[in-house]
Order: structure tokens, then C-alpha cells, then sequence
């Protein structure tokens, strides 16, 4: 390869590098404003300025500040899979006791990071935007979510907690719809506690699983 080629590259993926920095810098200010100002409190320009960037540049990267906040999600998905794989590889004997803890661990996830107003966005994205740049990455996020049940359904399976015969990706999604209701219910409320959301995932959980259940669970 020609030196000025290697020169071309090298410039290239230095750019690449300084602009994946720069996303990283405007997501940090954005997750530090709208937990002290609340997501609708937010303003591009207040990212940009607490990112010590232009705000042309934050619209560049992400458009909307819908956007903005569904990349925050994924970061925040990122982040939390190691803690999942653990929780997956690992699960309590009976099937609805491994669907209440994974919600548990789903819902502390949750609210690490992110205000309830802002997951409460996150959920409206596909209602609001069907076909939108926000709506799609929410699919993504709940695609992620159904892989992890599917899994979880798969593991009680090879345990013979739940029946062999049993549609894993099907229950899964049930699963998952279920929950995902029950998790806006959550954020809805201003001071809702999640032990109240795990009641209801037990209550109504469970009377979906007594449908599956070998007969030895």
C-alpha cells in the first residue's frame, strides 16, 4: 500500500475515533442534564454547551433529542448484558421466581441511569414516531428484552421445569408483553416502588406459567 493511502487511513480512523469521542461526551452531558433537570427541562443547546461542543454538531450526530435519549438507552443496554448473561446462566429453580427476579434486575437496571420520565418517552416512541428513527430503536431494545426471555424459557425447558412441547419464542413473547405493560404502569407513577410492579408480575405471571409447567414443577 501507497504511504499517502496508509496516510488517508490513518486520518480516517483517527476522525472515526475523535468523533466517536465527541458522541460519547454528548451522551454523558445529556444523561447528567436530564437527571438534574428532567428530560423535558433539557434543551440541545444545554448539551451541547455542558459537552463543550457546537450544538449543530449534537444535532449532526443524533438529530432529535428523541434520538439522543434512545442512544442513552442502548448504552445503558450495553452496559447491563454482563449483569443479565449472569442472571440468565444462573436462575432460581422454579420458572415464576426466575421471571419476577429477571424483572427485578430489568427494573433496578432501569432506574440506574434513566428518570421514569424519560423511560416513559422511551416507551411512547412507537406510538408517537410508528415508523421513526426513536420508534425503531425501541424495537431493538425490546428485541433484546425477548432474546433474554426466550432464553430464560429455553433454560426451565432443559430442566424439565417447563414443558419440552411448549413454544420457547411464543411464551416469550407473552412474556414479555406482559411485562413490558407492567413496567409502563411503573414509570407512570411518580413514586410507584418496583416491589409493587413485582406483585403484579407474580400474580399475573403466574397464572401463565400454570398453563406450562411440567407436571413435576
Amino acid at each position: 500500500m501507497s504511504l499517502p493511502k496508509k496516510i488517508a487511513m490513518a486520518r480516517g480512523g483517527l476522525r472515526e475515533r475523535n468523533k466517536r469521542l465527541r458522541a460519547e461526551q454528548v451522551l454523558d452531558a445529556a444523561e447528567l442534564l436530564f437527571r438534574e433537570r428532567g428530560y423535558e427541562g433539557t434543551h440541545i443547546e444545554a448539551i451541547a454547551e455542558q459537552a463543550l461542543v457546537a450544538p449543530a454538531t449534537v444535532y449532526n450526530y443524533f438529530a432529535t433529542k428523541p434520538n439522543l435519549l434512545m442512544a442513552l438507552a442502548l448504552r445503558h443496554v450495553r452496559a447491563s448484558l454482563p449483569e443479565r448473561r449472569a442472571f440468565l446462566s444462573n436462575l432460581p429453580e422454579e420458572p415464576l421466581q426466575g421471571v419476577i427476579a429477571f424483572e427485578s434486575l430489568l427494573a433496578r437496571q432501569a432506574m440506574r441511569r434513566l428518570s421514569r420520565e424519560c423511560w416513559r418517552v422511551i416507551l411512547s416512541a412507537a406510538f408517537l414516531e410508528p415508523e421513526g428513527p426513536a420508534s425503531r430503536t425501541g424495537a431493538r431494545l425490546n428485541t433484546l428484552i425477548l432474546r433474554h426471555y426466550i432464553r430464560l424459557v429455553q433454560r426451565y425447558q432443559e430442566t424439565g421445569k417447563i414443558r419440552a412441547s411448549v413454544d420457547a419464542p411464543a411464551l416469550a413473547e407473552i412474556l414479555l408483553g406482559l411485562t413490558t405493560q407492567y413496567f409502563g404502569n411503573f414509570v407512570a407513577a411518580p413514586a410507584r416502588p418496583i416491589g409493587s410492579l413485582l406483585d403484579q408480575t407474580e400474580r399475573h405471571i403466574g397464572i401463565v406459567l400454570q398453563g406450562v409447567l411440567a407436571e413435576q414443577a
